[in-house]
């Protein structure tokens, strides 16, 4: 789980650094938690009550009177408990001097957000060992094995087993299709024909009944089951991607 806090005093930009790092996340799988706020002093205070966060998206031309971004990241840095990862949000590269001593991770300018916020975010992660959030456990004989769901391509029914087909391989867990899709409770999975469950964020086009993924597997849907696929892909892309 990622706690993230953003700090800007305008509205516009505090709600777009909010939609591209929630489409990050989700699209990532990776578990996370929101706190935005117009104001510094707002922060310091849950600061002060001793809340965590592990990412902060700053804003440094606060029109706070009492504080800017600078300011923020020093009270930031005094409560600092284990890592985290300060990020300046800005229209200006010249503070970059100027926030040299309070290790800021990055600074990016307010019209680069949605390329470059999203490639912060992939470093944080990997800084933090955070591998892609959630996954499917599979019981097998006593042993237990972690599938990622981003790792997943898709999972196709073989007797009365389901057969996962991920980035490292296959494996199987004696379940129906159902189940699994019961138990994976993400809209970023879809059946694209009754023994096939396909990972949405995996496919890379669509013609026709044929899905082409970014392995460059090949899978069909059924004509019964092909409008809902391509409805729910469209709006998983809409709203992640």
């Amino acid at each position: 789980m990622i706690n993230m806090a953003i700090v800007d005093d305008d509205n516009g930009y505090l709600d777009k650094l909010k939609e591209i790092s929630e489409k990050y996340f989700t699209s990532h799988f990776v578990e996370y938690k929101l706190s935005t706020f117009t104001k510094g002093c707002n922060l310091v205070y849950e600061l002060q009550e001793g809340k965590k966060f592990q990412v902060y998206l700053l804003d440094i031309d606060l029109s706070d009177r009492e504080m800017n971004g600078l300011d923020l990241a020093k009270v930031i840095r005094a409560n600092k408990n284990g890592d985290s990862y300060v990020i300046f949000i800005t229209n200006y590269t010249d503070y970059a001097v100027d926030g040299y001593e309070l290790d800021i991770f990055r600074y990016i300018l307010k019209d680069q957000m949605e390329e470059k916020l999203p490639q912060a975010l992939e470093e944080i992660g990997k800084r933090m060992n955070i591998q892609s959030g959630e996954y499917y456990i599979i019981d097998k004989g006593g042993i237990r094995e972690k599938v990622f769901y981003k790792e997943i391509l898709y999972i196709y029914k073989e007797k009365k087993n389901a057969v996962f087909v991920t980035d490292d391989g296959i494996s199987t867990v004696r379940s129906s299709l159902n189940r699994v899709m019961d138990e994976l409770h993400h809209d970023g999975f879809v059946y694209i024909n009754k023994g096939i469950i396909i990972n949405i964020s995996r496919i890379q086009r669509m013609k026709g009944l044929e899905i082409m993924l970014d392995n460059k597997e090949q899978l069909y849907a059924s004509r019964t089951h092909i409008q809902d696929v391509k409805l729910l892909v469209s709006a998983f892309w809409r709203k992640y991607m």
